[in-house]
Order: structure tokens, then sequence, then C-alpha cells
């Protein structure tokens, strides 16, 4: 079995890459001035591509054609403008500029054609498909991403960890330069796995630059300037403090660095004002200032990592350690801070720059070249000799045993196993159809086993067999788990919408498989302008679909049709989705037997400011619409809950439209990330959330009501009997669950069956028109209009002309200041 054996670190700061030689780990060192770490930093000079640290000098000198912190733009249509080039460039291709040079650094004489390249926890699928694309236009031929915590995690305990524990559960505290993610991972008999995680994209060390220079150094610098447009001005694309800006993030970066050994940083730089006058400027950054600046950015740090202690039951006593890593770790603050409020032991024995790479060799030393990679080795001579064989790959034992089965086998022929360091030889056997081998194995590391065969003259006969590979004592992943649940979007009929349904759950071992069967919600003519939508979406299942992220959509459209597709009639939709997030849909129409087939690799995400600016707005109605039910019901306590909530959105709809469609920091990306989570609160799961509270308690009142109604009212028809029976007996489910989705579902059918019974029950029909015609005339919106429908409802009782009376109180409904506004209908992705 050939492995993978080289890894790389695709940093937002810096990048790094490794090797596994089958007992440990090599950094590789860039030949020129031997630092293992390569500044992910890109600079054009004319037709040269300069890359690392030359690059990063001259940030200094023209900063309009060097870039950094392009990580965190992966996946998003954002581009780059070169002037000295006069070309756009792309996150992704910048990132494979940096893949090409970290090529240079090994030294081995190997050139690999796969890598394990890895990604932050809480990358999306379209993150990670950009990730990997970069890897492919580097020249690999393989790319293998692997979650940075995971890495980090395979690092400490297999290189790091020198304490004789090795069962439990840690926390992984990985705060990069761009990204930060936090992973709950449990060990059990060298095993290693990822139980749970949260993290997120747009929060790191270039965050605290930007911190330090905007709310620090460009502060004082306009206090000696006397520029007080500066501030506006400074981060701004094409403005005359371009140049200036940049040279302050590397300024803040390094004060930042020097301020985790010194309690003050002093900085100094040339300041030229839009009239061409030149200053120089020295300035001494503190602590605290830092301290200032990245406080609250740890408090989000901290909440994250209080909601996986909380998701998973834990305290505080139940974890053994939390593992720093990330080059943000190095700062005293963040170390005592992280320690002091949570009481556990803080761990700092793994080098926070390196640990991510070195996990990463180990796992790619674990991990098989594909067959794509491997077939060009094998023979097309049916006839040759083949051996299959079966092992664990990791043991804590000293031997191991091997198990083989023989293809195409000849009498008269022997066996020999061979360790490829010559500590272990099995000599000569009879090889058999089927043979086992019990091997000794080297401690620590990665054993590596070859099978040979000879004939009687003990002359070597050709095979085919894979090399063996056995790790000793290293400690192995159990499996890299889906940050976000796949869903498919379906219509929900019931309401007039549509909802999410869970593929592939959260914490799922990728790669992942799934067949699904969904019927037809409405009949779509082959000549029509309609179509099936197979919608696939990322996030969480139990939010609205328009709360999640779009990985891929397959549109069906009717002139693509054989025949008629009919209401009811089935389809089947097969999901794959691979360890690296590729994404295969095969739809299959029975009706038509039609095949329809996507693969989704996106590699970019675009950010329109406003749609993100609609999508505020959305949330800020809602809320408000929800405040001023509190405030009518005089439940005060519910309506201070949601007015926190209507200032969050509030606060984020200011920050959107004060975005400038030409800055060229990352707000809007952290703008619209933000959205996602004030959604998730709104619409969050969890038993304490008051929306779904007050949704359950709107729905038991109800059904409190319908009992009534059925012990007072014999005139109500049988079948809403029944409904309301049925109703009953599937609400137990629903209730039971925390979905704000799934309850509110139930709570809907609950209030339709009211208006139905109301309209179909002639008792009810006639007091809840009573009840109408004697609200004040403040209730009304046009009260002219109900005059009138009250007066034809009267007319209506005495004829006792139901129909005409059912009209004329949803007419009196509909005036009334507290209904609720007719929703058009939807037309949905006609999957029901």
């Amino acid at each position: 079995m050939k492995t993978i054996n080289f890894a790389i670190d695709l940093g937002t700061t810096n990048s790094l890459v490794a090797h596994f030689t089958g007992v440990n780990v090599e950094v590789f060192k860039n030949p020129i001035g031997l630092k293992e770490t390569l500044p992910s930093c890109v600079a054009f000079r004319g037709d040269r591509v300069i890359v690392g640290e030359k690059a990063r000098e001259w940030l200094l000198k023209d900063s309009l054609n060097v870039f950094s912190s392009f990580k965190r733009k992966m996946g998003t249509d954002e581009n780059y403008f070169a002037p000295s080039r006069n070309i756009s460039i792309s996150p992704l291709e910048l990132s494979s500029f940096v893949l090409k040079e970290l090529k240079n650094f090994i030294h081995s004489g190997e050139i690999p054609e796969s890598v394990v390249i890895t990604i932050p926890a809480s990358f999306d699928t379209v993150q990670s498909n950009a990730t990997k694309q970069s890897g492919y236009n580097a020249g690999f031929k393989e790319v293998t991403l692997l979650q940075e915590p995971i890495a980090a995690s395979l690092a400490f305990f297999n290189k790091y960890n020198s304490t004789e524990k090795a069962e439990g559960k840690w926390l992984v505290y990985d705060l990069g330069g761009g990204t930060f993610d936090i992973a709950l991972v449990g060990v059990n008999e060298s095993e290693l796995r990822v139980l749970d995680h949260q993290g997120d994209n747009y929060l790191g060390g270039i965050d605290f630059d930007r911190s330090l220079v905007m709310n620090v150094i460009v502060p004082k610098l306009m206090q000696q300037t006397g520029n007080l447009q500066l501030l506006e001005k400074i981060d701004t694309k094409n403005s005359n403090y371009e140049k200036l800006y940049h040279i302050l993030l590397l300024k803040a970066e390094e004060a930042k660095k020097e301020l985790s050994s010194q309690l003050t940083s002093e900085i100094e730089f040339i300041y030229a004002s839009e009239e061409g006058n030149e200053e120089d400027i020295y300035l001494i950054i503190t602590r605290e200032d830092l301290k200032s600046v990245i406080e609250n950015s740890i408090e989000s740090t901290l909440s994250m990592l209080e909601a996986i202690l909380e998701r998973n039951q834990l305290s505080s006593a139940d974890i053994e350690e939390i593992i720093m890593i990330g080059g943000s770790t190095y700062i005293p603050y963040i170390r005592e801070t992280i320690s002091e409020r949570t009481g556990i032991k803080v761990n700092t024995q793994a080098d926070p720059t390196t640990a991510v790479v070195v996990g990463a060799a180990y796992f790619a030393g674990n991990k098989p070249l594909s067959k794509a990679i491997t077939s060009d080795t094998r023979s097309d001579d049916v006839n040759r000799i083949s051996i299959l064989t079966g092992y664990g790959a990791s043991t804590k034992d000293a031997e191991e045993y091997i198990t083989a089965s023989v293809s195409n086998f000849k009498e008269g022929l022997f066996y020999r196993i061979l360790r490829s360091d010559g500590g272990f030889d099995s000599g000569l056997k009879k090889l058999n159809q089927k043979f086992g081998e019990f091997v000794l194995l080297m401690p620590n590391r990665v054993n590596s086993f070859q099978i040979k065969i000879y004939d009687k003259d003990n002359n070597p006969v050709d095979v085919e067999v894979d090399i063996i590979n056995i790790a000793q004592g290293l400690f192995s992943l159990y499996g890299q788990p889906l940050p976000e649940d796949i869903c498919i979007e379906v219509d929900d009929l019931n309401n007039n919408s549509t909802k999410c349904e869970v593929i592939f759950a959260r914490k799922s071992i990728l790669p992942l498989s799934k067949t699904i069967y969904k019927e037809l919600s409405r009949t779509i003519r082959k000549y029509s302008d309609d179509s099936l939508i197979i919608n696939l979406l990322e996030g969480d299942a139990n939010q609205y679909p328009s709360t999640n992220k779009v990985i891929g959509v397959i549109e069906i459209k009717a002139d693509m049709l054989m025949n008629d597709l009919v209401k009811g009639s089935d389809v089947e939709i097969k999901i794959e989705m691979s360890e690296s997030r590729d994404l295969s849909v095969n739809t299959h129409l029975g009706i038509s037997d039609q095949q329809f087939k996507g693969i989704f690799n996106p590699t970019m995400r675009y950010v329109n400011i406003a749609k993100l600016k609609d999508e505020i707005q959305e949330l800020r109605r809602e809320l408000e619409l929800d405040l001023n039910k509190a405030i009518r019901k005089e439940e005060f306590e519910y309506a201070a809950e949601i007015q926190t909530k209507l200032e969050s959105a509030n606060s984020l709809y200011n920050q959107v439209r004060a975005l400038k469609e030409d800055s060229f920091t990352d707000e809007k990306y952290q703008l619209d990330e933000a959205k996602r989570k004030l959604a998730r609160q709104i619409y969050t799961n969890g038993s304490i959330n008051s929306r779904v509270l007050k949704i359950k308690e709107t729905y038991y009142e109800e059904i409190e009501l319908l009992n009534s109604w059925l012990f007072y009212f014999e005139d109500i028809p049988e079948k809403y009997q029944n409904d309301i029976n049925k109703l009953k007996e599937d609400g137990i489910q629903a209730m039971r669950s925390n979905s704000y989705i799934t309850v509110e579902s139930h709570a809907k059918k609950a209030s339709k069956l009211l208006q139905n019974i109301i309209l179909y029950t002639p008792t009810l029909l006639f007091t809840y028109f009573k009840i109408f015609a004697e609200l004040p005339q403040e209730s009304y919106t046009d009260f002219n209009k109900a005059k009138k429908e009250i007066e034809r409802g009267e007319k209506a009782m005495d004829r006792q002309h139901n129909d005409e009376l059912r009209a004329v109180l949803i007419s009196l409904h509909n005036l009334t200041i507290n209904s609720e506004i007719i929703e058009t209908k939807i037309k949905g992705t006609g999957l029901g």
C-alpha cells in the first residue's frame, strides 16, 4: 500500500510543507533562509511572481502589487487587481502560487503527485473545493483535505503528548492568522475522534492587526497629524492612503508579535499627506492597547467553547486539557484568559506554528494513494500472480497478523515477508492459496513490509501486491466529521413554504452515500415553462432554506422531459459525498425513466451587498412583528429578549448600509456570517429558546380550545373531529422536538384546523360572527367596509345562508388590524 506521505498547511499568514518518513515527520525548510514557514504572500513585479519573504518585503515598497491573507476569501467571487500586470487574480490562483513555491522546499528528491492540504474545520463545501482546486492548479494529481483541528490533534498525541494518559476528552483551541476552530476530541484505544466542533472563518490574527490599525494606530496618527478624515479613507481601494494602510497592517503585526514577550512596542513609519508632505511618525503600542482590541474576539471564542461543552453535556472537569494551536495563541492574554475562565489546564507543548502540518503528515503517512495514481503500476497480464492482504492498519501490540489470499495460484512457489529496515524476515515458506503470518513491529512508527515470491530455484517471481504499512503506537483517525448538515429543499404544502430535509447529518463521518425517494408535489407538463428543482444546501436542517448555503442545483426543465411528470409519481435521488467533500447527485424519474446527474464542486460563492441588506431587513421585520405581539400581550420579558435580537439586526443592517463596494476588507463576508448566526439565534433549537416556547404555548392553548369545542359543540363535522384527534396524536412527537421548523409547522396545522372548524361548524360560525360584529370600530382598518359586511352577515344569518356568512367572516377577519396578510401561493421545488 503506497501512501501519500506529503502534507501542506496552507495558512492565512504562513504555510508549511512536511512529509512522513515512516518513523517521524520532517518539516521542510526553505533552502533560502532555512525557515520552516513560508509567508502566504504573493507579489507581482513586471513578469516576475515572487512568493514568501521577498514578497512580504515588497509590501513596504509596492503594496498595491502585493497580496496576502487571501485564504480568507477562498471560495468567494472576490478578485485582486495587480496594476503592474494589469490583471485580476483570484484567491484560488494566489494560493496555487504558494503551493508551487512550497514544492521547492522538498529536498528529498521526490516530486509528490499527491498531497494532504489542511483546511479549517468550519470551511464550507465551496471553500473546501476552492482549496482543493488550488492544489490541482499547483500540479498535484490528487488532493485530500484534512480539517486543521484533526491535524493538530494527531500531532499532539503522536508527537507532543508527554503525559501517560492516552484516553479521555480534550479541547483543541486553534486560533490562527485568519480562522478560529474549537474542537472536542475523544481518544480511546489509540483512536482519535472529533466529537464536535465550532468555528469562525473570519476570526484570527489579521483581525487583531486590523483592529490595532483602525482602533489604536490610526486614532493616534489622526491626533498627531490633524487629519480627521483618515479613518474614513484609509481602508478604501484606490485611495491616497491605500499604501499606508498596508504598511500599518504590517507594522501592527510586528507590534503584536513583540507584545507577546514585551510590555510595549515601538513602531515607526513615514506618513505622507494628500498634499504630498512627509512626516516621520513614532508611536508606542502597549499590551493594554492590544487587549482592548482583541478581548471581544476572545469572548467570542469562549462562547463557542462553552457552547460545545453545553451541547455535549460536559463540564470543565470532564476535559483533560485545552491544546493551544495557531500562531495567535502565543499572545499571553489569550492563554491566561482561556485558562482562568474555563478552569481547564492549558497545554502549550505543541508548536503552534508547525503542529497542523506535522499532524497532517502523520495522516498522509497512513493515507493510501488513490487507484487513479497507482493504476499505471499494474500489469495487464491476466495470468500474473496477485496477492490481496488483510491486516490492522494501526495497533498498540508488538506484532500484527497479516492474512493473504493468492489469485492465479501456482504450485511449487515460496513466499517471504520482509520489513523494510531488515529487522524482520519470515524466511522462505511454502506458498499456499491462503496463508498468514505474525510480523514483529518496531514501536511508535509505521512499519513497512513487502511480500516476495520465489520459485524452487530461489529466483524472484513477478507478483502484484501492495506494500503493507502498519502503524505501531501511533494514534489513528476514526474519520473526518461533516461540519454541517447537508440538506435537500422540499415543498411544505401545508404551510405554503419550503423546508430543509436532512440528507447527511452534521458530524457524520465522510465519505457518505444515501438514496432517498420523494414524490412529486405537483404535475409538471412537458410543454410548460415549469421545472423540477433539486436544491442541495449546507447548514442546519432545522433552519429555513434561505438561511443555509447553496451547494448546487439540478434544474430539470419541462422541455427536457420525455413526458408529463404526474403529481405523486416517484423520484429517486442518490447522493454521495467524498472525504474531500465532492458531492454527486443522480436523479431518476420513474415515470419517464430518465436520469439526471450533477457533480457539485463549486469553488466560488458570491455575496451580494443588496441581497444581504434585504435578508437582514427581512429578519428585522419578523422581529418587529414578534415584538409588537409580545407587547400587546404584555409579555415584557419575552419582548426584552426580542428587543435585544432586534438591536443586533439593526446594528447589522447599519453596518451593511455603510459597506463600501470598493472596500478590500473581508467585512461583507463577516457580516454575511453574522447574519446567518443571527438567523440561527432566531430559529435556533433548544428548549431555552423563547420563540420555540411561545409557539408551543400557543399550540397548547389551541389544543385546549379544540378539546372544549369537542365537549360543548355537537355539530362539529365528523371529519374535523377525526382531524383533531390526529392532530393531537401527531403533536406529541412534534412538541417533543425543539426544532423551530417542526414546532411551527405543526402549530400552523392547529391554527388552520381551528379556522376551518369555525367556518364549518354552524354554532361556532354564528358565535364568531357576533364577536366580530361587536368589535369597536378602532379594531378595523376600514370601519365603513366592515359595517357593510356586518349588515350583509346579519341578513345571511336571517336566511341561514352559511356559505355567505363564511365569506363575510373571512372579510371581517381580513379587515381587522391584527389580521395576518394572506400569503401568495409559492411555486416550490416540485418535491414533496
